[in-house]
């Protein structure tokens, strides 16, 4: 229907109709501008709790893969300290096994499988009870195990696979759940055997060593014992001072000699028992065996009551436990009439030896004049047969020719004889003359050369010049009786008041420590000539390098001491 046809009543209805529903609509427009509203700020709301969830997301992903990684380095670390343990428990020296309720086992590392002889696999079947050999000391471990959830370092006989007892040291940890409940024990084990056998020897060892203490402490008190009763009864002085020269100990002999005691006089020293002249030789003494280190063997001459006293001192050095010398000890015996005996042994000797020289003087002499002028005679008679009977008797004209001859040769060995006795050259021309003379004679009967060199020799005392050739000449005897030498050379100098006389050779030379006494005796004189004029003789041998011997003697002598 047009509008045209509507009547006004039904315009305004419809009219009315239309404005409500304009009105509808404004309000539905309204409603929806608020709607969106609404949602714009339920967008906005949305859009902000998006954006924050979504950082929450992506801090909470890289929490997550901090987790992961951290989880990985644990799991790495985990592995490790697994692989440690594994390592460790498979190679401890104690047997480690780790076993359930029932005792059935879950480990068993090397070192138990060496121990009992059972192999992982031969557990099977097996509870940990079979190993213990004693039930009685299984019980009593198990209730101390139930008690305390531990047990330390209990000691307990334990089976073998080849059915040996063994002492084994154990200790045992209960392992239990997350509700406390024990599923299972972990045991670690010793074999004891050889702590007990080393237990043993050390037991044996120390009742050896007590056996030994008692037997040194007897030998050291029998040693003490042995000692004080040196120290008491020897007749020589014996003293012990430190490295100042404090003394320290003294014999009852040295007590008895010098009046004073052990006890007073410690912390003395010889300044304050002897004269300063005494004093100062004996602590020269003294120095010199503690500088040198080494004994010192030398005559010390002490005053006493009685008169002046001569002393063979002996003085070595102490060493303390670091090997450094702190001290020396002196043994000294009186040696004074020994002295006395020396001297007048040695004028003894020089007596005779100046007797001998005269006396070989004398019968050299006799040799010379009365049996050479007997043996000239009977050669004048021989020469005055040969004469007479030449022409008649011509046999005995040569037996009286021959008769010549041996009394010739005979002369000559008189001649010979009686200068090897006492060489008139020797008293006539001196020392120099007379060697150069027995060395020429010496190689001429030997066949051995012989050389003589002298340096600067000045004249010499006559015993002196007497004392070197009788040397030279004993020398020179025993190279043509024992030396195969070939050569041998004698020089003679002087230096510094001292005559040097050597003699060498290039024979087979010797050991001088293995000379017999009979073979020594030769050397003895020609060592206490020396001797008694002062001076000294040494001699050098060695097999095949030949011998040399050196005699000093002063170049004037103590007449003193041989007449």
């Amino acid at each position: 229907m047009h509008d045209a046809d509507k009547s006004k009543q039904q315009l305004i209805t419809e009219l009315s109709a239309m404005r409500r529903r304009i009105a509808e609509l404004e309000g539905l427009a309204a409603e929806r501008q608020r709607n969106k509203e609404v949602l714009r700020k339920v967008y906005d709301d949305l859009e902000q709790r998006i954006e924050a969830r979504t950082a929450e997301l992506l801090r909470t992903n890289e929490q997550l893969k901090q987790e992961i990684e951290e989880r990985k380095r644990a799991e790495e670390e985990l592995k490790k300290i697994k692989e440690y343990l594994e390592n460790v428990i498979d190679n401890s020296v104690d047997a480690i096994g780790i076993v359930d309720r029932q005792g059935r086992f879950s480990l068993w590392n090397r070192r138990a499988a060496e121990i009992y002889g059972y192999h992982f696999a031969e557990l099977a079947g097996k509870s940990a009870f079979d190993l213990y050999a004693d039930p009685q000391e299984l019980d009593s471990m198990l209730q101390r195990l139930r008690k305390d959830g531990v047990v330390r370092e209990y000691e307990l006989q334990m089976k073998k696979k080849d059915g040996n007892i063994v002492p084994m040291d154990i200790s045992i940890s209960l392992l239990k759940d997350d509700h406390g409940q024990t599923i299972g024990s972990v045991t670690v084990a010793r074999d004891l055997s050889e702590r007990k056998r080393a237990e043993l020897e050390v037991k044996q060892a120390q009742e050896e060593l007590q056996r030994y203490s008692k037997e040194l402490e007897r030998q050291v008190s029998k040693r003490t014992r042995e000692i004080n009763s040196i120290l008491k009864y020897t007749p020589a002085v014996v003293y012990i001072t430190d490295k100042d020269g404090c003394y320290k100990l003294i014999n009852s002999r040295h007590e008895e000699l010098f009046g004073i005691k052990n006890e007073e006089i410690r912390g003395k020293t010889v300044y304050d028992i002897f004269p300063p002249e005494v004093a100062d030789q004996m602590r020269a003494n003294d120095l010199r065996v503690l500088t040198e280190c080494r004994p010192l063997q030398v005559e010390e001459p002490v005053l006493q009551k009685d008169g002046r006293h001569t002393y063979l001192s002996v003085k070595f050095p102490i060493y303390d436990e670091q090997g450094a010398v702190n001290g020396l000890c002196g043994i000294s015996t009186d040696i004074t009439e020994l002295k006395k005996a020396q001297d007048l042994l040695r004028r003894l000797s020089g007596s005779i030896m100046a007797n001998q020289e005269k006396e070989r003087a004398a019968i050299a002499r006799e040799l010379h004049d009365e049996l050479g002028q007997v043996l000239t005679a009977f050669r004048m008679d021989a020469v005055w047969l040969y004469n007479r009977l030449k022409e008649n008797d011509t046999k005995a004209a040569e037996r009286a020719l021959t008769m010549c001859d041996l009394i010739d040769k005979t002369i000559d060995e008189v001649r010979s004889l009686a200068t090897r006795l006492r060489p008139g050259v020797l008293d006539d021309l001196g020392l120099i003359d007379a060697l150069e003379w027995y060395t020429q004679d010496f190689a001429k009967r030997t066949g051995i050369a012989c050389i003589f060199k002298h340096v600067n020799v000045p004249p010499v005392d006559d015993i002196v010049a007497t004392a070197a050739y009788r040397i030279t000449q004993e020398v020179l005897t025993n190279v043509a009786r024992h030396s195969f030498a070939t050569r041998v050379q004698v020089t003679l100098q002087a230096e510094a008041g001292m005559l040097t006389l050597g003699v060498g050779d290039n024979g087979r030379g010797f050991n001088i420590r293995e000379l017999a006494e009979s073979e020594c005796l030769g050397l003895a004189g020609m060592r206490e000539r020396a001797s008694l004029l002062g001076g000294s003789l040494e001699m050098q041998s060695q097999p095949g390098k030949g011998t040399k011997l050196c005699a000093r003697l002063p170049i004037t002598s103590r007449r003193a001491a041989v007449n």
